[in-house]
């Protein structure tokens, strides 16, 4: 019962991350604060890509996200990683 509780929780999670940084860039979107809001990014890719890039608001974004990341049992650079991973979805 525990592993199919784990099998709902975590696409929920990840569907959760997904309409949150949804919500973030449809907010900052109409301002030319952010790109264009795909409903496809993670908070934490988006933020590594922002990192990658050279933004200083995402080296302190990155830090607090990879900190939790690692607390769950990732790897260090949890943002950067996800940037990579989904670098080209939406080409």
């Amino acid at each position: 019962m525990i592993r199919r509780l784990g099998h709902c929780v975590f696409p929920l999670l990840r569907a959760l991350d997904i309409l949150a940084c949804t919500i973030w860039l449809s907010l900052l979107y109409p301002f030319g604060l952010a790109g264009r809001p795909t409903g496809r990014e993670f908070v934490s890719s988006y933020v590594g890509e922002a990192q990658f890039n050279g933004h200083r608001w995402a080296k302190s974004a990155a830090a607090v996200i990879d900190w939790c990341a690692l607390r769950l049992g990732d790897k260090p650079g949890h943002c950067l990683r996800a940037f990579r991973k989904y670098q080209f979805l939406d080409d």
